[in-house]
């Protein structure tokens, strides 16, 4: 009773061989897949760090040239976004809904500045709201004017920032 069909060998082979092609591709693949970043489920304000600040103050820079608002020798620094004694730094807010960062940030100009430039910063166009999608690049959107309205951005991050539709901003 030694003997083993010749047919059985090959069909036992086979299975063995099938067996292990599975278990190296689920192998191979659970372990070079990139990590999965999970998007938050709840909208909340961000805290800017300086290399989201420097990428927001190139992204004004960029926009305001592009539009031709200043010139490339003008300069600028920060300036407070809602309170006029508040810190120097812009808002940011992660929206759930629409799954983007969205910031706001205000700029002041070095004097002497070019007249186009301090033109371009009167009545709000010293700021810029800014969104990404997650892992993406900032992009400045526009200058919200002012009054800064809450129409000028995603409700609930109006509301986290605690922006408000004032009778001008109609």
């Amino acid at each position: 009773m030694d003997y083993i069909a010749f047919h059985m060998k090959r069909s036992f082979l086979g299975l063995v061989v099938l067996a292990a092609i599975v278990v190296a591709v689920v192998y191979a693949t659970s372990n070079n897949s990139s990590p999965k970043t999970t998007q938050p489920l709840v909208s909340h304000t961000i805290r800017a760090t300086p290399s989201t600040m420097a990428t927001l103050k190139s992204a004004f820079l960029k926009f305001k040239l592009h539009n031709k608002e200043m010139v490339a020798t003008d300069r600028i620094t920060w300036g407070q976004v809602i309170q006029p004694s508040g810190p120097k730094e812009p808002l940011i807010a992660y929206d759930a809904v629409d799954r983007r960062e969205w910031a706001i940030a205000s700029f002041n100009l070095v004097l002497p500045a070019s007249y186009k430039s301090e033109v371009s910063f009167q009545d709000g166009g010293n700021m810029g709201i800014f969104n990404k999608v997650a892992g993406g690049k900032w992009f400045m959107t526009g200058s919200p004017g002012f009054p800064l309205c809450a129409k000028d951005v995603p409700s609930i991050v109006a509301h986290l920032w605690g922006l408000k539709n004032y009778p001008a901003c109609n």
